[in-house]
């Protein structure tokens, strides 16, 4: 048999699995059986979204595993459809637009923004049957401020929310609305939503008063967004040990009740630079390890070019303890250290960037992965900077290999 009908034939197989797998977790539920079934059936008719790749192009075997999750979890919210399946009519050529289509076929009268397709692409927990309920609900033309949100969301939030960006995850377009509500640029909406504010609703009210002061702070460069939440949520709300003046040691935040008031721009990246200071001096204590994730590491070695000193070596590596978190961030002056507890937990996932060849071997940039959505959301260079051209396309190859996605504002 030919290689290329071998990964035909390899590929058919993965989705009939695929397939199979989603009608048993439909199991005894007959009715979203068979409207599973039914949408199956109507989306293999109209288009080629359950179709294997064409040999040679580049492996989808993953999105079609997630669109027919997706049909699966459309399927458990069959008594809802609107219209039936056999009126669609695909719109686009690409299989997110032609999944969207069919959202808003069968559960909006209305506009639904861009993003929050989504929704029917996550696991089935619950929380993404929440997103799925305000996917509705905006799609019957109700207002938004009644859906249940996790944050407090005036007329003008509510308006900003409908306009963010088409590739945001929805908890980061809850973000967007929310700053560009408060008078914040798109610019500081973006820096926002890119950290752990886009992804985690606690603690609301401090975060609030953060928010205030960064739309207050209009000259504020983008950069220091990221790290000055990473210190705020460090200082008031992660838990350390901590030796008081009496030499008892505690375990608790190291600044409780920290508040933004009297804070100005000057004094608290004052605050955000002896912070990193501490954490590349910080003192030994007990090791934490924790367990490799299912993401593969990277190696790559560059065609040889005679402007350059090659080979030249790329390797991404993950990170598995509190020690490689310390020497990577110490390395590259930036606070990755503070991820421990979040590592350990398995959140994150942080991986290093790496670089070689016959005169030198240094870190190139330092790498978040959320492995709940399999999404690298940050990737930073020496001193937080973004990545440059080189170590993009490295990202990429990498994304590629391991079916990743990038966060867009990246």
């Amino acid at each position: 048999m030919w290689p290329n009908t071998q990964r035909k034939n390899s590929a058919k197989a993965a989705i009939d699995h695929a397939i199979h797998e989603a009608i048993l977790v439909a199991g005894t539920h007959s009715r979203t059986r068979e409207a599973f079934e039914h949408l199956l059936q109507h989306v293999r008719l109209r288009t080629s979204l359950l179709r294997p790749p064409r040999v040679g192009g580049r492996n989808e075997t993953v999105g079609i595993r997630q669109i027919i999750a997706g049909l699966l979890t459309m399927a458990f919210h069959h008594t809802d459809f609107l219209r039936s399946v056999e009126d669609w009519t695909p719109i686009g050529d690409s299989p997110l637009p032609q999944f969207g289509s069919l959202a808003l076929h069968l559960f909006a009268n209305y506009p639904v923004p861009v993003f929050m397709t989504s929704v029917w692409l996550r696991d089935q927990d619950a929380e993404a049957v929440r997103q799925q309920g305000w996917y509705k609900h905006i799609g019957l033309g109700r207002n938004i401020r009644t859906a249940d949100f996790p944050l407090p969301y005036t007329k003008r939030m509510a308006h900003r929310f409908l306009q963010a960006p088409n590739h945001f995850t929805v908890e980061m377009a809850l973000r967007w609305g929310q700053v560009r509500g408060l008078g914040g640029s798109e610019v500081l909406a973006r820096a926002v939503a890119a950290t752990r504010l886009g992804r985690s609703f606690e603690h609301e009210d401090f975060w609030q008063t953060v928010l205030h002061f960064f739309v207050n702070e209009p000259m504020l460069e983008r950069l220091h967004v990221s790290p000055i939440v990473d210190f705020l949520n460090d200082q008031r709300f992660v838990p350390q040990e901590i030796l008081t003046e009496e030499g008892e040691l505690r375990l608790g935040p190291r600044q409780p009740n920290l508040t933004m008031k009297g804070r100005t721009q000057r004094s608290l990246l004052r605050q955000v630079e002896e912070w990193h200071k501490r954490l590349r001096h910080r003192p030994k204590a007990t090791p934490v390890h924790w367990k490799r994730s299912d993401i593969g590491e990277f190696h790559y070695v560059e065609k040889e070019r005679r402007d350059q000193e090659l080979p030249r070596t790329w390797t991404i590596r993950e990170l598995l303890s509190s020690g490689e978190l310390y020497r990577e961030g110490l390395a590259m002056q930036h606070c990755v250290v503070s991820y421990v507890r979040a590592c350990a937990g398995r959140a994150p996932s942080i991986w290093s960037v790496r670089f070689e060849n016959r005169l030198r071997r240094d870190r190139v940039m330092t790498i978040e992965v959320d492995m709940k959505r399999r999404m690298i959301c940050q990737a930073r260079r020496r001193r937080n900077a973004s990545p440059n051209d080189k170590a993009r396309e490295i990202l990429d190859r990498w994304a590629r290999q391991e079916r990743l996605t990038i966060a867009e504002y990246l």
